[in-house]
């Protein structure tokens, strides 16, 4: 129907000017020219309005084809902006995000339309100064009426040419002006189709969707913020309980290890002493055996030496004497030959002996080299399983330290993490409410300033009203005057002196009027004022605000910098002390001798980890409880400020009523008065 009614249109004032124009051609030129410079205007006016009409026609074809939304929003919202005209986008774009703005019109349509209008003016004006003075020369040319009558003909049928300007400039004027009423029809419907589109496909698209589900956010984290500090407690107290339970493990494990070194070498003790009895005991035995033996050597030679004399003195007392020279001398060779045999027996015993001793001696040295191997392999053997025992033990305590700091760092860390996150994301949801807060703070002064406007055109009316009403008295007084004027003078005089009181009071009342008017507007002008300083102290609080913000912020990631620092330095610590054991216990392990006293000493040091990682634990837990308390107060803080933004615009709001109450009383006593003059008039 539109479209009918476009090309309806467009026809009609084509067939005016060009009619215009046929009629001018050949006869008149300038006239020609000027019907042919409105017929180029009107052209360049349908133009712009069919590429008007045509970006038009590309949103209404977008709203009723609009796609699936997928999960990137801003893509798909591209996309479907790029189906339409690139005139249409950007006004599109910020009217889905929120922005009220209006879309392109014709630019230059409006302009054409009177532009066509002062052309056929122009045309008639140029019309009328040649037919006048061709008249004029007429008139001057000649004396003779049939002359002048000839003279004036053509400068009468010129207005003809004259006013024909003024036709085709008018027609193509009025069928402009429609053709854009009805494109611009054409575009208030898709935009009213785009309104419902943005409350509904696009409603997840706007700025004030996405500031009211920010709010919810903000208020939920605000709900959740509580937990969030129980869970911190929770996890405080699992780093405390942790802590309690690596220290009594680690207590334990040093008492087990001593438990066991003492056993070990209460054994390597006990062993010594079997030793010593054993080598006692074989030392009793070769003595004893040793003298048995000299004892039984002593009595053999005895008894020889006792029967070899009895023998010799009865072979002495039974010779003769003769024969005692011979028997000194067989005596003397029996004694060299029994001397030679003692000599040979007892080298023979003492060769014998010698023999046994050597080989008690070599016996007992293999016996005790036996034993001194046997007892050295199994103090080696001792010596290497406490030695495996240890380093198994150290290894073991390494490994579940290690595991127990990496844990406790992984969770610190994600702890850590998970803060920054809450606080980072505090930060941005405080930061949108602050720009939701300025937008509807500006959104509120600009709603109270229309109001305000729009009360003093009321007022301006009500005034003009007034003072139409007061006319019409006036007039209607004098009427009566008039007719009553020749009746009794007495009652003229009444009404004379009626007629100027009247004027009196309605000059007092539209004094008065003008009174509660300027008051009103003074009244105005200084909640505006009071209204401008209320959000001068926004601002200044907002810029609080985000100074608060930012140095909290800054707080926030000096303590988590410090938090970071602390538990590097607390794990290099326990790793240097963890080192430092270990080359200690290998230490220890190699010398077997002073093991108790490292030992000692290992359990000092490992006393002295836990201490140090107690310690540690406890500056965390007073970090994570400093940062517990500035996230409190920085919710208490916009608490409190988000009940004094409240506040302040309720008292706005009260103020602006109050106002508006005491102009619709101050209207209503105007009233009542108006209707009391008018009825005193009456």
């Amino acid at each position: 129907m539109t479209r009918l009614l476009f090309l309806t249109a467009f026809l009609l004032g084509a067939t005016a000017v060009s009619w215009m124009g046929a009629g001018f051609a050949g006869s008149h030129l300038l006239a020609f020219i000027i019907t042919a410079v409105i017929g180029g205007v009107y052209l360049l006016g349908i133009v712009e309005l069919l590429h008007f009409r045509r970006a038009t026609s590309t949103l209404e074809s977008a709203l009723q084809n609009i796609p699936a939304q997928t999960d990137n929003t801003g893509e798909w919202l591209q996309q479907w902006l790029n189906r339409l005209d690139p005139s249409l986008r950007e006004a599109v774009r910020l009217r889905i995000e929120g922005d009220r703005v209006g879309l392109p019109a014709p630019v230059f349509t409006p302009y054409l339309v009177g532009l066509l209008v002062m052309l056929g003016l122009l045309g008639t004006f140029i019309g009328m100064v040649d037919t006048l003075s061709g008249a004029v020369l007429a008139l001057q040319g000649s004396t003779e009426l049939e002359a002048v009558r000839a003279g004036l003909a053509a400068p009468i049928q010129g207005l003809g040419v004259a006013f024909g300007t003024s036709v085709a400039g008018v027609a193509a004027s009025a069928m402009l002006g429609l053709i854009s009423t009805l494109v611009r029809r054409d575009r208030m419907l898709a935009t009213r189709q785009l309104e419902g589109k943005i409350a509904g496909v696009f409603k997840g698209l706007s700025l004030g969707h996405q500031r009211q589900q920010a709010y919810n956010a903000v208020q939920s984290q605000a709900r959740s913020l509580p937990a969030v500090a129980d869970k911190l407690q929770d996890v405080a107290a699992q780093l405390a309980l942790m802590g309690d339970k690596l220290g009594a493990a680690l207590l334990a494990s040093q008492n087990e290890f001593h438990d066991v070194t003492e056993k070990r070498f209460a054994g390597l003790a006990l062993t010594h002493e079997k030793l010593g009895e054993t080598l006692l005991a074989n030392q009793e035995h070769f003595h004893a055996a040793t003298g048995s033996r000299f004892t039984e050597l002593a009595a053999s030679v005895d008894h020889s030496l006792r029967e070899t004399l009895a023998a010799s003195g009865k072979a002495a007392g039974e010779s003769i004497s003769p024969i005692v020279a011979e028997a000194m001398a067989g005596m003397g060779q029996m004694a060299q030959d029994t001397q030679r045999q003692l000599a040979t027996i007892a080298r023979d015993q003492l060769q014998a002996f010698g023999a046994e001793f050597r080989t008690a001696i070599d016996s007992l040295l293999k016996t005790f080299e036996a034993n001194a191997s046997s007892w050295t392999d199994q103090t080696l053997a001792l010596q290497g399983s406490i030695n495996q025992s240890v380093t198994e033990s150290t290894a073991a305590f390494i490994d579940t330290a290690g595991a127990n700091s990496a844990a406790l760092l992984a969770r610190i860390g994600e702890l850590l993490q998970s803060t920054e996150a809450l606080v980072a994301a505090r930060i941005d949801s405080e930061s949108a409410w602050l720009e939701g807060q300025g937008q509807r703070m500006e959104q509120l002064t600009a709603a109270l300033t229309a109001e305000l406007g729009a009360l003093r055109a009321q007022e301006g009316q009500a005034q003009a009203a007034a003072v139409a009403r007061l006319a019409a008295l006036e007039s209607a007084v004098a009427g009566h005057l008039v007719q009553l004027g020749s009746g009794l003078e007495a009652p003229m005089t009444r009404l004379i002196e009626t007629a100027s009181e009247t004027p009196r009071a309605a000059a007092e009342v539209i004094g008065q009027l003008r009174a509660e008017i300027s008051n009103n507007i003074e009244r105005d002008n200084k909640l505006l004022e009071e209204r401008q300083r209320v959000m001068d102290q926004l601002n200044t609080l907002s810029a609080s605000l985000a100074q608060s913000s930012s140095g909290q912020r800054k707080a926030v990631e000096k303590l988590v910098a410090d938090s970071e620092r602390t538990l590097q330095d607390i794990s290099t610590r326990i790793g240097d002390h963890i080192q430092a054991e270990v080359s200690k216990m290998s230490d220890a392990s190699a010398n077997v001798a002073g093991g108790a006293v490292e030992l000692a000493s290992l359990g000092e040091a490992f006393g002295l980890a836990v201490e140090l990682f107690n310690t540690s634990n406890e500056n965390m837990i007073e970090h994570l409880g400093r940062l517990e308390d500035a996230m409190e107060r920085a919710g208490t803080r916009s608490d409190e400020q988000m009940a004094y933004y409240v506040a302040q615009a309720r008292e706005i709001i009260d103020q602006s009523m109050l106002s508006q109450k005491e102009i619709i009383d101050d209207l209503r006593r105007l009233g009542g008065k108006q209707r009391q003059l008018a009825a005193g008039a009456g």
